[in-house]
């Protein structure tokens, strides 16, 4: 287990690789969570799989240098775990596993060549975040600030920047292509972040329809009985998904 604190312009980022041998499962967590989201996935992946594991934390959580100062960038964001990847070097081919905000960046870096399969954990997709859900996801959460704030201000520091930004991301992340050919198995929970029925079923929607638009490399799974968080209500979806696709990376290598 190798702990590393990786300058990624002017920050550190805390990572941690651990394990040996191809591929690397490379975990990203979602907006406001730190790596230990990922703690019981991470080492029933190694042990069931034999696979290099890192796990980092994006600026301002857990062990990670505060965000820097000024207006937030999801680009920001994918180009440091870019970073974090050419610093380390871990072995190669590399699986991407991304919960919920971390769909974001894995749509970034999905072009990466070292990326040959993704697992997607009820994560963002461009598509469902459209204008009209993006005004009413930044109208629920602006009147929280000052609770936030208040009650936990460095997690204030990196989420409130986030929402603020979310118009720009969603529109810039809207125009990103997502490889065609790319391995993806993208796990959908029976009941997600959606404030309402309806819109838990306009984002399964998307979900199918990202998928049908690379049926030969996608694959939908949904998680019943799952909340948003599927790793840890039903683990074991997550550790099939990962199980079949380093089992496919390794098959065509």
């Amino acid at each position: 287990m190798a702990e590393r604190l990786v300058d990624v312009g002017g920050r550190r980022l805390w990572t941690r690789v651990t394990g040996e041998g191809a591929p690397t499962v490379v975990f990203e967590a979602g907006g406001g969570d730190d790596s230990s989201v990922w703690r019981r996935i991470e080492t029933d992946v190694r042990r069931r799989n034999g696979v290099t594991t890192l796990v980092y934390d994006r600026a301002g959580l857990g062990k990670s240098d505060p965000p820097p100062e000024g207006e937030y960038r999801i680009g920001d964001e994918a180009a440091a775990l870019v970073r974090v990847l050419d610093v380390l070097s871990p072995a190669e081919p590399i699986v991407l596993v991304a919960h919920s905000y971390g769909g974001f960046g894995a749509t970034l870096v999905a072009g990466d060549p070292r990326m040959a399969g993704v697992v997607l954990v009820d994560a963002n997709l461009p598509a469902y975040f459209d204008e009209a859900v993006v005004e009413r996801l930044v109208a629920t959460y602006t009147p929280q600030f000052p609770e936030l704030e208040r009650r936990a201000p460095d997690l204030a520091r990196v989420m409130i920047p986030l929402i603020r930004a979310y118009p720009d991301t969603a529109r810039d992340l809207r125009a990103v292509d997502y490889p065609t050919t790319l391995r993806t198995i993208d796990i959908v929970a029976e009941r997600s972040w959606g404030e309402t029925a309806e819109d838990n079923d306009d984002m399964r929607r998307a979900h199918a329809n990202f998928v049908a638009a690379a049926p030969g490399a996608r694959e939908l799974v949904l998680a019943r009985g799952s909340g948003h968080y599927v790793m840890r209500d039903r683990p074991e979806v997550v550790l099939d998904a990962l199980a079949r696709t380093l089992e496919r990376v390794r098959t065509a290598d």
